[in-house]
């Protein structure tokens, strides 16, 4: 047996990814490496006039992308998406559930119901009806596909005073495991990334005050938080044949926090 012939490839040319709210931070990043893996990749975000700048970002490097509009909290959007997404590139065999949002630290007793339907319309629900919009198309196609999930360390720990965004993380953590065992016939792979902290816009009003900062800092054993790129790196090897075996699982991106 030739090792050399055994290394697994993270080449995705011929692929077809979508990433959800990709116009900024984590979701950009992952999208721009995908591309430059060699997949086609569809930006998809509620604003479409950054989804579309997003791209062409993307396209003066070289690469192939295109920008669409997309609700993630409307099923009946996220189905137009994938009916445009497939009239430009056809297939998708790569969904990167990546759109999500919070609100400021709040404890239990302040949150708002109109907070909580607001998070979890993003950020569970959407997760939920994105994955199921295009699993749906991998089945009904054969060719089966592999999704990614971003999860959070506040879906597997439990800090205080992130509770509706926290809740909508376990969520999404709990259905990856599902969603992989129920779709695994069908060829479609389920896995999930967990970032700690990365240093995107969501951290920075955190982080702000100095003895927060601080603390922050002596949780993680690296002594640095994230770089976007380090969570990018994680969902190209789960969106390629280097993972080829994997579904089910949640990789955390943390530095060492949950060790």
């Amino acid at each position: 047996m030739s090792f050399k012939d055994q290394l697994p490839s993270y080449d995705l040319t011929g692929k077809c990814a979508v990433v959800t709210g990709a116009a900024g931070g984590i979701g950009f990043t992952v999208a721009g490496t995908l591309a430059a893996a060699g997949a086609k990749v569809v930006i998809a975000d509620l604003n479409e006039e950054a989804s579309r700048k997003a791209a062409d970002e993307l396209k003066a490097q070289g690469l192939d992308a295109i920008g669409l509009a997309c609700d993630v909290s409307s099923k009946e959007s996220v189905e137009k998406m994938a009916d445009l997404a497939e009239e430009a590139y056809g297939y998708v065999d790569i969904l990167i559930n990546n759109a999500g949002v919070t609100i400021d630290e709040k404890p239990i007793l302040d949150v708002t119901e109109k907070e909580w339907d607001f998070v979890h319309g993003i950020d569970l629900k959407g997760f939920y009806f994105t994955s199921q919009v295009f699993a749906q198309r991998m089945k009904d196609s054969g060719k089966g596909g592999s999704m990614v999930n971003l999860t959070s360390a506040a879906g597997i720990m439990t800090p205080m005073y992130v509770s509706v965004y926290g809740a909508a993380k376990t969520g999404v953590k709990h259905l990856t495991g599902i969603m992989a065992k129920e779709w695994a016939r069908w060829g479609i792979r389920v896995n999930a990334v967990a970032p700690g902290y990365v240093k995107t816009h969501m951290i920075d009003k955190m982080l702000e005050n100095e003895k927060n900062a601080k603390v922050v800092m002596k949780s993680i054993p690296m002594r640095r938080y994230a770089e976007t790129q380090d969570v990018a790196n994680v969902a190209l090897f789960l969106s390629s044949e280097a993972s080829e075996y994997l579904t089910g699982v949640v990789i955390p991106v943390d530095g060492g926090m949950m060790a």
